[in-house]
């Protein structure tokens, strides 16, 4: 077998082993807490920003893809928070350690919807950028906690991590793993011209998707 086609079935099986196939659409532009809680459950990583320990950035901001869910597959599984699946090795664990408050970055270009109508806005083009206020821009602020091992939170949000980026499963057990929770405290969004909205947090947790 040809490696190109290798890589392409690695790829179509990653995808399909990482990836709901029941995720709820877009809301309305209006909804804008709804819109929120929508990025923080159908996408798959985003970028996590701490302050640096590193001797040459210190201080500075350090941003780092991550994977990340809100619950299992489904609306009825959203939580609406913030998980990482992380490894105290990895230089944004290290981080927090010092200064436990982060932000995490989502875009709805991460989503490559290029057959969307909505996600047109996003697809780089004549009328179409990342940038783009109509794709949707979301900044999640709060302290990074670390889940308690024994707990049924832990239990529940390692099964979501399991099923929606299945690789994870078959990581090496001998890096520090530990699933880390954002304590919510401030979102930024933009999904439409008119300028960002800082949401609010009651609204944003008590919806349903």
């Amino acid at each position: 077998m040809k490696l190109s086609n290798v890589l392409t079935a690695l790829t179509v099986g990653y995808a399909a082993a990482s990836t709901c196939s029941d995720l709820p659409k877009k809301p309305n532009f209006l909804k804008q807490e709804e819109t929120a809680r929508w990025m923080a459950h159908v996408m798959d990583w985003g970028v996590l920003s701490t302050i640096s320990t590193m001797n040459n950035t210190l201080a500075a901001p350090f941003g780092n893809p991550y994977s990340f869910v809100d619950g299992g597959c489904g609306g009825d599984k959203s939580t609406g928070s913030i998980y990482f699946y992380a490894s105290g090795m990895d230089q944004s664990m290290i981080d927090i350690e010092s200064n436990p408050e982060v932000s995490f970055a989502l875009s709805e270009a991460s989503l490559n919807g290029d057959d969307d109508l909505e996600q047109k806005a996003c697809v780089v083009g004549p009328s179409g950028d990342p940038e783009n206020p109509p794709c949707a821009r979301a900044v999640f602020n709060g302290a990074l906690s670390k889940l308690d091992n024994d707990s049924e939170e832990y239990t529940t949000i390692q099964e979501a991590f399991f099923e929606r980026h299945a690789s994870m499963a078959d990581w090496p057990t001998d890096h520090s793993w530990f699933i880390g929770k954002v304590e919510i405290d401030n979102i930024w969004l933009i999904d439409i011209y008119g300028g960002a909205k800082t949401l609010d947090m009651d609204k944003y947790f008590k919806v349903s998707l």
